[in-house]
Protein backbone atom coordinates (compact mmCIF):
# COMPACT_ATOMS: atom_id res chain seq x y z
CA UNK A 1 0.00 0.00 0.00
CA UNK A 2 1.20 3.49 -0.87
CA UNK A 3 -0.24 6.33 1.20
CA UNK A 4 -0.78 9.97 0.28
CA UNK A 5 -1.95 12.41 2.96
CA UNK A 6 -3.77 15.59 1.92
CA UNK A 7 -4.06 18.36 4.50
CA UNK A 8 -6.27 21.43 4.59
CA UNK A 9 -8.36 23.49 6.96
CA UNK A 10 -12.06 22.91 7.53
CA UNK A 11 -14.84 24.06 9.81
CA UNK A 12 -15.88 21.05 11.91
CA UNK A 13 -19.50 21.69 10.92
CA UNK A 14 -18.56 20.93 7.31
CA UNK A 15 -17.67 17.28 8.04
CA UNK A 16 -21.11 15.89 7.00
CA UNK A 17 -21.00 17.76 3.69
CA UNK A 18 -17.42 16.61 3.03
CA UNK A 19 -18.42 13.02 3.87
CA UNK A 20 -21.34 13.18 1.45
CA UNK A 21 -19.15 14.65 -1.29
CA UNK A 22 -16.57 11.87 -0.97
CA UNK A 23 -19.21 9.15 -0.60
CA UNK A 24 -20.51 10.06 -4.06
CA UNK A 25 -16.99 10.28 -5.46
CA UNK A 26 -15.92 6.94 -3.98
CA UNK A 27 -19.09 5.23 -5.24
CA UNK A 28 -18.02 5.98 -8.83
CA UNK A 29 -15.39 4.16 -10.87
CA UNK A 30 -12.85 6.95 -10.31
CA UNK A 31 -11.10 5.43 -7.26
CA UNK A 32 -10.66 2.17 -9.21
CA UNK A 33 -9.26 4.00 -12.24
CA UNK A 34 -6.82 5.87 -10.01
CA UNK A 35 -5.81 2.76 -8.06
CA UNK A 36 -7.28 3.95 -4.73
CA UNK A 37 -7.92 1.11 -2.28
CA UNK A 38 -8.88 2.96 0.88
CA UNK A 39 -9.71 6.43 2.19
CA UNK A 40 -9.92 7.69 5.78
CA UNK A 41 -10.67 11.30 6.72
CA UNK A 42 -10.06 12.98 10.05
CA UNK A 43 -10.60 16.29 11.79
CA UNK A 44 -8.22 17.85 14.28
CA UNK A 45 -9.01 21.36 15.51
CA UNK A 46 -9.20 23.31 12.22
CA UNK A 47 -7.46 20.61 10.15
CA UNK A 48 -8.93 18.27 7.56
CA UNK A 49 -6.73 15.18 7.02
CA UNK A 50 -7.44 12.91 4.05
CA UNK A 51 -5.42 9.66 4.11
CA UNK A 52 -5.57 7.88 0.75
CA UNK A 53 -4.11 4.39 0.31
CA UNK A 54 -3.26 3.25 -3.21
CA UNK A 55 -2.58 -0.37 -4.10
CA UNK A 56 0.83 0.84 -5.25
CA UNK A 57 2.41 4.16 -6.14
CA UNK A 58 0.24 5.68 -8.91
CA UNK A 59 1.64 5.39 -12.43
CA UNK A 60 1.49 8.13 -15.07
CA UNK A 61 -1.87 6.97 -16.44
CA UNK A 62 -3.49 7.03 -13.00
CA UNK A 63 -2.04 10.45 -12.23
CA UNK A 64 -3.44 11.70 -15.53
CA UNK A 65 -6.92 10.49 -14.49
CA UNK A 66 -6.61 12.39 -11.22
CA UNK A 67 -5.55 15.54 -13.06
CA UNK A 68 -7.82 15.65 -16.08
CA UNK A 69 -11.03 13.63 -15.65
CA UNK A 70 -13.87 16.21 -15.66
CA UNK A 71 -15.51 14.48 -12.69
CA UNK A 72 -12.33 14.90 -10.66
CA UNK A 73 -12.17 18.57 -11.62
CA UNK A 74 -15.81 19.08 -10.56
CA UNK A 75 -15.22 17.19 -7.31
CA UNK A 76 -12.19 19.35 -6.50
CA UNK A 77 -14.14 22.54 -7.19
CA UNK A 78 -16.86 21.46 -4.75
CA UNK A 79 -14.26 20.40 -2.19
CA UNK A 80 -12.54 23.79 -2.44
CA UNK A 81 -15.73 25.39 -1.12
CA UNK A 82 -15.49 23.25 2.04
CA UNK A 83 -11.77 22.66 2.63
CA UNK A 84 -9.17 25.42 2.29
CA UNK A 85 -5.40 25.04 1.80
CA UNK A 86 -3.23 25.25 4.89
CA UNK A 87 -1.12 27.87 3.08
CA UNK A 88 -3.39 29.60 0.54
CA UNK A 89 -0.63 31.98 -0.60
CA UNK A 90 1.46 29.13 -2.06
CA UNK A 91 -1.35 26.77 -3.13
CA UNK A 92 -1.70 26.05 -6.86
CA UNK A 93 -3.63 22.78 -6.84
CA UNK A 94 -4.40 19.56 -4.96
CA UNK A 95 -0.78 18.40 -5.17
CA UNK A 96 0.21 21.34 -2.96
CA UNK A 97 -2.01 19.92 -0.20
CA UNK A 98 -0.02 16.67 -0.06
CA UNK A 99 2.09 16.20 3.07
CA UNK A 100 5.72 15.10 2.76
CA UNK A 101 6.44 11.53 3.90
CA UNK A 102 9.72 11.02 5.73
CA UNK A 103 9.47 7.65 7.48
CA UNK A 104 7.80 4.30 6.82
CA UNK A 105 7.91 1.02 8.74
CA UNK A 106 5.60 -1.96 8.47
CA UNK A 107 5.52 -5.47 9.83
CA UNK A 108 7.19 -8.08 7.67
CA UNK A 109 4.66 -9.77 5.44
CA UNK A 110 1.85 -7.41 6.43
CA UNK A 111 -0.66 -6.51 3.74
CA UNK A 112 -3.74 -4.39 4.37
CA UNK A 113 -6.73 -5.95 2.63
CA UNK A 114 -10.47 -5.50 2.86
CA UNK A 115 -10.66 -8.85 4.65
CA UNK A 116 -8.15 -7.80 7.30
CA UNK A 117 -8.25 -4.05 7.19
CA UNK A 118 -6.57 -1.81 9.73
CA UNK A 119 -7.65 1.44 11.37
CA UNK A 120 -5.25 4.38 11.26
CA UNK A 121 -4.68 6.48 14.38
CA UNK A 122 -3.12 9.91 13.77
CA UNK A 123 -1.12 11.88 16.32
CA UNK A 124 -0.78 15.57 15.39
CA UNK A 125 1.90 17.97 16.62
CA UNK A 126 3.97 20.84 15.30
CA UNK A 127 7.53 20.15 14.14
CA UNK A 128 10.14 22.00 12.12
CA UNK A 129 10.94 20.06 8.96
CA UNK A 130 14.66 20.28 9.74
CA UNK A 131 14.06 17.71 12.52
CA UNK A 132 12.87 15.02 10.09
CA UNK A 133 16.16 13.07 9.87
CA UNK A 134 16.59 12.88 13.64
CA UNK A 135 12.94 11.98 14.28
CA UNK A 136 13.07 9.29 11.59
CA UNK A 137 16.25 7.86 13.15
CA UNK A 138 14.59 7.71 16.58
CA UNK A 139 11.67 5.69 15.23
CA UNK A 140 13.95 3.46 13.15
CA UNK A 141 15.73 2.51 16.36
CA UNK A 142 12.45 1.77 18.15
CA UNK A 143 10.99 -0.19 15.25
CA UNK A 144 14.10 -2.37 15.03
CA UNK A 145 13.01 -3.88 18.38
CA UNK A 146 9.95 -5.98 19.19
CA UNK A 147 8.14 -2.94 20.59
CA UNK A 148 5.83 -2.21 17.61
CA UNK A 149 4.85 -5.89 17.51
CA UNK A 150 4.03 -5.85 21.23
CA UNK A 151 2.05 -2.64 20.81
CA UNK A 152 0.13 -4.10 17.85
CA UNK A 153 1.36 -1.58 15.28
CA UNK A 154 1.13 -2.97 11.74
CA UNK A 155 2.47 0.11 9.97
CA UNK A 156 3.96 3.45 11.02
CA UNK A 157 4.23 6.48 8.75
CA UNK A 158 5.47 10.00 9.47
CA UNK A 159 4.58 13.10 7.43
CA UNK A 160 5.01 16.86 7.71
CA UNK A 161 3.13 19.68 6.02
CA UNK A 162 3.98 23.35 6.60
CA UNK A 163 5.27 22.75 10.11
CA UNK A 164 2.58 20.26 11.14
CA UNK A 165 3.62 16.68 12.00
CA UNK A 166 1.45 13.61 11.42
CA UNK A 167 2.31 10.26 13.04
CA UNK A 168 0.08 7.59 11.51
CA UNK A 169 -0.10 4.13 13.08
CA UNK A 170 -2.18 1.30 11.63
CA UNK A 171 -3.77 -1.02 14.18
CA UNK A 172 -5.97 -4.09 13.61
CA UNK A 173 -8.81 -2.59 15.67
CA UNK A 174 -10.45 0.82 16.04
CA UNK A 175 -8.87 1.33 19.45
CA UNK A 176 -5.63 3.12 18.64
CA UNK A 177 -6.23 5.78 21.29
CA UNK A 178 -6.66 3.07 23.95
CA UNK A 179 -3.53 1.25 22.74
CA UNK A 180 -1.47 4.43 23.04
CA UNK A 181 -2.93 5.14 26.50
CA UNK A 182 -2.01 1.60 27.57
CA UNK A 183 1.57 2.14 26.38
CA UNK A 184 1.80 5.12 28.73
CA UNK A 185 0.27 3.05 31.53
CA UNK A 186 2.68 0.14 31.04
CA UNK A 187 5.65 2.53 30.99
CA UNK A 188 7.82 0.37 28.74
CA UNK A 189 11.26 2.03 29.08
CA UNK A 190 11.65 2.14 25.29
CA UNK A 191 8.37 4.02 24.87
CA UNK A 192 9.17 6.45 27.68
CA UNK A 193 12.64 7.04 26.24
CA UNK A 194 11.51 7.84 22.69
CA UNK A 195 8.85 10.21 24.03
CA UNK A 196 11.57 11.99 26.01
CA UNK A 197 13.85 12.14 22.96
CA UNK A 198 11.06 13.49 20.75
CA UNK A 199 10.15 16.27 23.18
CA UNK A 200 12.77 18.79 21.95
CA UNK A 201 11.45 18.45 18.39
CA UNK A 202 7.69 18.62 19.04
CA UNK A 203 5.22 21.18 20.29
CA UNK A 204 1.50 20.60 20.70
CA UNK A 205 -0.72 21.93 17.92
CA UNK A 206 -2.90 24.07 20.20
CA UNK A 207 -1.35 24.72 23.63
CA UNK A 208 -4.48 26.52 24.79
CA UNK A 209 -6.64 23.38 24.66
CA UNK A 210 -4.07 20.64 25.31
CA UNK A 211 -4.56 18.65 28.53
CA UNK A 212 -3.03 15.22 27.84
CA UNK A 213 -1.56 13.08 25.06
CA UNK A 214 -5.10 12.00 24.15
CA UNK A 215 -5.66 15.57 22.93
CA UNK A 216 -3.07 14.99 20.19
CA UNK A 217 -5.13 12.33 18.40
CA UNK A 218 -7.27 13.21 15.37
CA UNK A 219 -10.90 12.05 15.03
CA UNK A 220 -11.88 9.86 12.09
CA UNK A 221 -15.19 10.85 10.48
CA UNK A 222 -15.13 9.02 7.13
CA UNK A 223 -13.96 5.60 5.96
CA UNK A 224 -14.23 3.90 2.57
CA UNK A 225 -12.59 0.78 1.15
CA UNK A 226 -12.67 -0.73 -2.31
CA UNK A 227 -14.29 -4.14 -2.65
CA UNK A 228 -11.84 -7.02 -2.31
Amino acid sequence: MHSVVFVGTMDADAAPAVSDLFARFDASDLPHLAGVRKRQMYTYHDLHINVVDFGREPDDAQIEVLKTDPRVVTHQQKLNALVAPLRPDSWRGAADSAATPFYLWQQRGWKDTAAGSTHSTIVVNRMDQSARPEVAALFAGLDATDFPYRMGTHRRQLFTHHGVYFHIQDFPEQNGKAVIAEAWKEKDPRFIEICRELDPHMTVYDPGTWRSTADQIATRFYHWEAAA
